[in-house]
């Protein structure tokens, strides 16, 4: 199994907005998260939306770049080293008014991603009450 991925610009994909590269799933292994390394252009905005499915959390990581980054209509300023959370349920989108590339790190889960961990481990998921 390859444990280092290394970065090439020809793997980046667009979509949401952004150009991304999505780290997980990764081949043999089968987090209960997802995840995936993003830019986003200057002067651009990635698609607001509300993530589904209507259980899963979000977490940004900015690496490089600053931005704005709306919650549910609220902005907040955020640059190298900061971190985003967004529940379930919130609508979000980031804004780069920048004249440099925004690059941040994505994680997602949801119960169905921790369902899918759980399966591929070969134990039987929590049973809700």
């Amino acid at each position: 199994m390859n444990l280092i991925r290394k970065f090439a610009n020809e793997d980046l994909h667009y979509e949401y907005g952004l150009d991304g590269i999505r780290t997980f799933p990764w081949p043999g292994i089968t987090p209960p998260f997802g995840g995936g390394y993003c830019i986003v252009r200057p002067g651009t905005d990635t698609l607001a939306h509300v993530n589904s499915p209507s259980d899963e959390d979000e977490m940004f990581i900015a690496i490089a770049g600053e931005a704005e980054v709306l919650l549910d209509g609220t902005s907040h300023r955020v640059k190298q080293g900061d971190i985003v959370m967004i529940p379930r349920g919130v609508d979000h989108f980031v804004r780069n008014d920048t004249a440099e590339p925004f690059h941040f790190y994505t994680i997602w889960w949801s119960g169905q991603d921790v369902a899918a961990y759980l399966a591929a481990e070969g134990q039987r998921a929590p049973v809700a009450a």
